[in-house]
């Protein structure tokens, strides 16, 4: 019953926030609303409690797919809220916050099979940069779709609907990048520590995960390369990155939706 009450919170809390932010940003040219912080901290806070219970009613090595998509997401909701010290990331939160919504809700009501294993601390390491690459990334991902409808709405002189409460579209590019570098850094130092830490990165239950993550990497250091010296931006920059991302998403989560809940 408490955890059905802090389900029904949580999810409450965080389509609260969601709509308060959009509302509150359409009026105010996209800053963050004052109400819909602790909102969102409150659906956090209910997200890690019923994140951990789950994580810890029975031992879930590898987790399953609902798990790892709520975890990814809580993780991601935690990198946008610290980065809202630093830079106007609080338009995301308008998409992360609803689809964090229904990945707890998943996760919850419909938890995967445990597979009983023990984590060596060094595996941990391994999957925390792997988990904070993602969540980056996946910042990355929201930030180029809104670099996108920005970018169209002006070339098309259609200065209506979000491209008018939106920071000049140079400052979100800028922010498109920094979240660009900073994931790429952490996916690259998952990949190094999982060809330290893992036994064997190219394992046949395990290579198409490898394949994927590297060439995910390698279309980042394209896009960051192309950028710096060649000046690539706006379409191409969203283009890439979002096809990196796809990879990223191919080499983890659809590995695991295929095994798990169609191979069973």
């Amino acid at each position: 019953m408490i955890e059905f009450l802090t389900l029904a919170l949580t999810v409450t809390a965080y389509l609260g926030a969601a709509s308060l932010q959009l509302r509150y940003g359409a009026a105010h040219k996209s800053a963050l609303s004052p109400r819909a912080l602790p909102f969102g901290a409150l659906a956090m806070l209910g997200h890690t409690n019923l994140t951990y219970s789950v994580l810890t009613s029975h031992t879930l090595s590898p987790m399953g797919f609902n798990e790892a998509v709520s975890l990814a997401f809580l993780i991601t909701n935690f990198a946008a809220v610290a980065l809202l010290i630093w830079r106007p990331v609080q338009t995301l939160l308008v998409g992360l916050f609803p689809l964090s919504a229904v990945s707890i809700l998943l996760a919850t009501l419909a938890p995967s099979d445990p597979f009983e294993q023990r984590l060596a601390p060094t595996v941990v390491i391994h999957i925390a940069s792997s988990l904070a690459a993602n969540a980056m990334l996946a910042l990355a991902a929201m930030q180029a779709v809104i670099v996108a409808v920005q970018d169209k709405n002006l070339r098309t002189h259609h200065n209506k609907g979000v491209t008018r409460w939106l920071p000049p579209l140079q400052k979100m590019e800028r922010l498109l990048f920094e979240l660009l570098w900073i994931g790429f850094a952490l996916l690259s130092l998952a990949i190094l520590s999982g060809f330290f830490f893992l036994e064997n990165m190219l394992a046949q239950h395990v290579a198409h995960k490898t394949v994927f993550t590297l060439c995910a990497w390698l279309v980042y250091s394209v896009l960051l390369w192309g950028h710096y010296q060649l000046g690539w931006r706006s379409r191409t920059a969203v283009k890439l990155t979002l096809s990196g991302f796809a990879l990223i998403l191919l080499a983890y989560f659809g590995s695991k939706f295929v095994l798990q809940l169609i191979a069973g």
